[in-house]
C-alpha cells in the first residue's frame, strides 16, 4: 500500500513537471496565423475613388507626412516637394482650370477633401525615381489608417502649362522643381476588390 502511495505521488509530481515545461515553453503558432502588417496593408491596398465629405484629422495626416519624407533619397537628396491642398476654394479654383485646359467637365480628384501634390527637383538625376519612394510610403501608410488614397497623373500635364501658372504660384513650389503626380486623399466611400496582377512578370534567377 505503501508502496502504490509512493508510485502515485511520484507520478503526479511527473506530471505536474511536464505540464510546467509545456507551459514555459514559447506558443507555436501555424504559417496561416502568423500576421504581418506591413504585408496585410500592401496587400490590401487599393485605389479610392470615392470619398466621404468629412476632413481627416491633423494627427492622422502629420503621421502620414512623416511617413512621406522618410522614404530612401539617392545620397539622402530628398529632390521632393510636397504641398497638402485641403483649402477648398483653392481645390476648386484647381479643378475649374483643369477642366477648362482639358476640356473635360470631370473633377479628376473624386471630391475627396485632401490633395497632394509632389513636385521633384528637375536637375536631379534620380529625382522622380526618389518621388515615387515617397509617394508609395504615403500610400502605405494612408492605408494602415484605412485612409483612401489614389494616385491621379492626368492634371500634371495642366499644372506645367502656362494656363496654371497662377494656380501654381498659390502652391509656392521652390524655383528648379517641377510638379510629378498627385495624390488624393480622404476617408473610403468605398471598398473596391483587388485587379487581376500577373505574377509571370517576375521571374527569379538562381
Amino acid at each position: 500500500m505503501k508502496n502504490l502511495f509512493y508510485l502515485t505521488v511520484t507520478a503526479l509530481m511527473l506530471l505536474s513537471s511536464c505540464q510546467q515545461s509545456q507551459s514555459q515553453q514559447p506558443a507555436q503558432s501555424s504559417t496561416q496565423e502568423v500576421k504581418n502588417a506591413t504585408v496585410e496593408t500592401i496587400l490590401s491596398r487599393r485605389s479610392i475613388r470615392s470619398y466621404k465629405p468629412e476632413q481627416i484629422n491633423e494627427q492622422q495626416l502629420d503621421t502620414i507626412i512623416n511617413c512621406a519624407i522618410n522614404a530612401p533619397s539617392a545620397n539622402n537628396k530628398q529632390p521632393w516637394e510636397v504641398r497638402v491642398v485641403q483649402n477648398p476654394e483653392l481645390m476648386k479654383e484647381i479643378v475649374d482650370g483643369y477642366k477648362a485646359f482639358s476640356k473635360n467637365d470631370r473633377s479628376p480628384f473624386y471630391n475627396a477633401p485632401t490633395l497632394i501634390v509632389v513636385a521633384y527637383q528637375k536637375d536631379n538625376r534620380y529625382g522622380q525615381l526618389d518621388c515615387g519612394w515617397l509617394g508609395q510610403n504615403i500610400l502605405l501608410a494612408a492605408e494602415s489608417m484605412n485612409i483612401g488614397t489614389c494616385v491621379v497623373g492626368g492634371p500634371v500635364k495642366y499644372f506645367n502649362s502656362p494656363e496654371a501658372k497662377s494656380v501654381v504660384d498659390k502652391l509656392k513650389f521652390s524655383e528648379g522643381y517641377e510638379i510629378l503626380y498627385t495624390i488624393t486623399m480622404g476617408y473610403k466611400n468605398e471598398s473596391p476588390d483587388a485587379k487581376p496582377r500577373d505574377k509571370n512578370r517576375v521571374q527569379v534567377i538562381k
